[in-house]
């Protein structure tokens, strides 16, 4: 009686506590644990994302606190609860169960779900392991992509801005006007006064000429191009011929613009046919040789675009191009000289300075490129690494083509403007993707077929016991592990399908590494650690009412027929 008087009063509360807690009621509110249900939350280690744990704790490998997996629990499907694909352990993903429980370290299993396996090769991380792993972007654009091939070079003065003042006949310096190296001349300016007894004796026939026959006469005409053939100039003759007589001394003039580069020359000094007496150079345009490298050869070109920065002006770059490049390598440093112009406005540029040259080569303009630091090299691929949104990550192989300056490399196919690619981070990417892609071939049966595993086994000599896949030191007595044939059970235990028993020890990272002492792993160097006992379901407390029954089945036993007391009863009564 007292049971249904339980009942009656919970089933009259019932009601009550639904609409309390928001459960549908009535018919047709089947999913009112779907709705109560939460999810899960994870937890994970900074710097060993593959250690997720479903409880707060330190990491088994550098011992960090674990935080919080942002994103860790999704939000379940519309139609209900999400659907578990299969349960794995949180130190080793390739032990894998259809149904929850503990891993051979103790760990509980932690669900995957279905929606968490990305059918198109995309790795899905959540946003708190993203912002852990340091993962920056780029967008993919269209930009140009050049490179500079940088050098050394020194400043000339142009070949053909050079003029050299040279007589043709002999005579002595009467005056001297330009004195001075250094000096800056410009065409038709005097530059010393010459007197020449040939000079004399030549002005002397062409004024005879001109009085005999004229200055259309054949002798007029012959002596006239004496003195032009010497290099006086029209308008000198000109006067000589006006005046009707022969001057003692004639002014040599400058050829161009520029300065006296080299003078050779004092007043009063004999001068003769074909001495340099003047250098003179013009400094408005300059060259540049430069000096490339053998291997650099082949991508220079005339016409190219150049810069050039020197010391004295630091940060501060001049424009010019390559003028000529050079037919022969220099034997001993096995360079090839170029030339290269460059406008000197203001005379900034001096001959004889050192600059730093940049020459710009293999131009290519409106090609789609990505930053250089965002592509992968994996052998004869290069890789990317395409942020699809939502922390979903796709790999994507590419062909690339001109590596170029400023950290930029053309992209011949794989990529569209617009992609987004991941240029810090991929390599934390990377191996998240190869985690993941190894499960679901797990998981679906499309793994490849496993190699023939090996028939031997590695074993201390001492403690046969102690056996191992790979090469090292036993974990008891530190010799070196010999190999040997393996009987059936030794090769089930290193090829990972033997796992160790409760009270053994065993590596975090190495489990088939079993022993029955503690000791450091062979391969790793860890600490072995002992497998726990399994934890057994705890008996229920029994309830209030189930305690009430009980006193009350006990009365029932202990009273005799007729209401006496049975023998043992209170009161020592018989």
């Amino acid at each position: 009686m007292r049971i249904d008087k339980l009942a009656a009063r919970w089933l009259a509360l019932l009601p009550l506590a639904l609409l309390l807690t928001g459960a549908p009621v009535g018919c047709g509110g089947g999913g009112g644990e779907e709705a109560t249900d939460g999810a899960k939350q994870l937890y994970t280690c900074g710097m060993h994302p593959q250690v997720v744990r479903d409880h707060p704790g330190t990491c088994p490998i550098c011992a960090m606190d674990l935080t919080p997996m942002k994103g860790s629990a999704p939000a379940p499907a519309p139609g209900g609860e999400r659907e578990i694909a299969y349960w794995r352990a949180p130190m080793d993903p390739t032990y894998i169960r259809d149904e929850p429980g503990k891993s051979p370290m103790g760990m509980d299993l932690i669900p995957v779900y279905a929606d968490e396996i990305e059918g198109d090769n995309a790795v899905v991380i959540s946003s708190g392991v993203i912002q852990q792993m340091g993962v920056v972007t780029a967008p993919v654009r269209r930009t140009t992509v050049f490179r500079h091939l940088r050098t050394i070079g020194e400043v000339e003065v142009g070949e053909d801005e050079l003029s050299v003042v040279n007589l043709r006949f002999s005579g002595w310096v009467e005056r001297i006007r330009v004195d001075k190296t250094g000096d800056e001349v410009h065409r038709g300016e005097v530059l010393f006064d010459i007197y020449s007894p040939e000079l004399v004796a030549a002005q002397e026939e062409f004024l005879l000429a001109l009085r005999s026959q004229g200055p259309d006469g054949s002798l007029a005409k012959a002596t006239r191009r004496k003195l032009e053939l010497w290099d006086l100039p029209t308008w000198d003759i000109d006067q000589i011929a006006a005046k009707g007589e022969a001057r003692r001394t004639l002014p040599i003039r400058s050829p161009a613009d520029g300065f006296v580069l080299h003078k050779d020359v004092v007043e009063g000094a004999r001068v003769t046919a074909g001495q340099d007496l003047y250098r003179i150079g013009d400094l408005q345009q300059i060259w540049v040789t430069a000096e490339i490298y053998e291997h650099d050869a082949p991508w220079v070109e005339e016409g190219q675009p150049a810069q050039m920065e020197l010391s004295n002006v630091p940060g501060e770059a001049v424009e010019g191009h390559v003028a000529y490049v050079y037919p022969t390598l220099n034997e001993k440093s096995r360079t090839l000289p170029v030339r290269l112009e460059f406008d000197n406005p203001g005379v900034r540029l001096k001959p004889g300075m050192f600059a730093t040259v940049y020459i710009q080569y293999r131009r290519k303009d409106e090609v789609v490129a990505v930053p250089t630091e965002a592509i992968l090299h994996s052998g004869r691929r290069q890789l990317v690494f395409v942020a699809l949104g939502r922390g979903r990550f796709a790999a994507r192989e590419v062909t690339t083509g001109l590596v170029g300056d400023h950290r930029m490399t053309e992209v011949l196919s794989g990529l569209q403007p617009g992609d987004v690619v991941v240029t810090s981070g991929q390599f934390l990417i990377d191996s998240e993707s190869q985690l993941q892609e190894a499960l679901q071939k797990i998981v679906g049966g499309t793994a490849d077929a496993a190699p023939e595993a090996p028939s031997t086994v590695w074993s201390c000599p001492m403690h046969p016991e102690v056996v191992s896949g790979e090469p090292g030191r036993c974990p008891q007595c530190g010799m070196f592990l010999e190999e040997r044939p393996g009987t059936e059970a030794e090769l089930m235990q290193v090829n990972g399908t033997v796992r160790a028993e409760p009270g053994q020890y065993t590596c975090p990272m190495h489990p088939e590494v079993i022993s029955d002492e503690p000791g450091r792993c062979p391969q790793c160097g860890m600490f072995l650690e002992i497998v726990p006992e399994p934890e057994l379901p705890a008996a229920p407390a029994p309830s209030h009412e189930d305690h009430e029954d009980h006193e009350d089945h006990e009365d029932h036993e202990h009273a005799s027929p007729g209401g006496a007391v049975a023998p043992g009863a209170d009161g020592g009564q018989r």
